[in-house]
């Protein structure tokens, strides 16, 4: 019997997490998964996010913990990474009921480490060696080279294009078509934003744009639910 899975987000990355499970279980046999609904706070109870229920909001996660549910954790923002961990850190959800979600067409090298929570679309290149931490998403067509370090809560945009030998902090965000070169370093929080060539260290909170990327601001420490109104959208 397919294990079933809540998705806490809405039709972004909750759309896609939803839709790779359901291409796994049409195209390629691998039914390990089926989707139950989503956990949403901006959205009503009994209506749907891509065609599966909303079952509630976020604080309706200890109705379902307790039980036979596995969980993806898809809410995201760029640059809100700080409050999105905050997030997470508050639904205690154990590492053992975090969906570990990979498609078939994805390359994985020899001696990766990939951690509970991550997710990797079609088509991405992981190279050998490199680690992945807790409920990082890399999406599709990415490619992640060798012997990189990536920690927790990380997104890699479409296109995302990461050299080897890379040490990523936790909740960092790579944009769409960018590209990082090897052995930079990305502090926690960090964002280099789309289309951008980063080619030197990136400071904790800090964004950089460009070709070459150079500074445009930095990411706030705090920040309420509030300020972050749907981003689970």
């Amino acid at each position: 019997m397919a294990k079933q899975v809540i998705i806490i987000g809405g039709e972004g990355n909750g759309g896609v997490a939803a839709a790779c499970i359901q291409d796994m279980r049409n195209n390629y046999d691998i039914d390990e998964y089926e989707v139950y609904g989503f956990l949403n706070d901006f959205e009503t109870p009994g209506s749907k996010i891509n065609g599966y229920p909303v079952l509630g909001g976020l604080d309706a996660i200890q109705s379902y913990v307790g039980g036979d549910f596995y969980f993806i954790y898809a809410i995201h923002s760029i640059s809100h990474a700080p409050l999105r961990i905050q997030i997470f850190e508050s639904l205690g959800i154990p590492d053992e009921k975090l969906v570990t979600l990979i498609h078939p067409l994805t390359f994985i090298g020899e001696g990766c480490e990939i951690a509970p929570g991550v997710m990797i679309m079609a088509h991405s290149y992981i190279g050998p060696a490199t680690k992945i931490g807790k409920c990082t998403f890399v999406m599709a067509n990415c490619a992640i080279g060798h012997n990189n370090t990536i920690g927790s809560f990380c997104h890699f945009s479409v296109g995302a294009i990461c050299s080897s030998v890379l040490t990523i902090g936790n909740g960092c965000d790579v944009a769409l078509n960018a590209t990082v070169m090897e052995k930079v370093t990305m502090g926690d929080f960090s964002v280099v934003g789309a289309a951008a060539l980063c080619l030197k260290d990136v400071e904790p909170y800090q964004v950089v744009v460009g070709s070459p990327a150079k500074h445009l601001k930095y990411v706030k420490h705090e920040e309420t639910k509030q300020e972050w109104r749907g981003a689970e959208k």
